[in-house]
């Protein structure tokens, strides 16, 4: 397991709303749509909003995702290919600690 922190999770977010080509783009004002029937009612959207609405999206991709790389791993695991560095591991589990440890103050 590796454990990143916080920035880094955030800005990988961030990359994957910038570049996911799968949510249909705002219109902007002027434009109208095909359910424009001539009424007065408009709506504005915060670019925050959007960028919002597009990593709640991206957060519901994220379970087919997991369920991916649980299955790959389970077949790696099966096959006898799937290696651990137990170095990698220590090091995350002290760091983890000394964290926790020095949480406590």
């Amino acid at each position: 397991m590796k454990i990143t922190s916080k920035d880094l999770i955030d800005s990988g977010i961030s990359q994957l709303v910038k570049n996911d080509k799968g949510i249909a783009p705002v219109r902007s004002d002027g434009e109208k749509g095909p359910e424009s029937a001539g009424g007065s009612a408009k709506i504005s959207i915060s670019p925050e909003a959007r960028y919002l609405q597009k990593a709640a999206e991206l957060a519901g991709k994220g379970d087919e995702l997991r369920a991916e790389k649980v299955a790959h791993l389970k077949e790696l695991i099966a096959q006898g290919e799937y290696h651990v560095d137990a170095e990698t591991v220590a090091e995350s589990l002290v760091r983890s600690e000394v964290s926790r440890l020095l949480g406590e103050k």
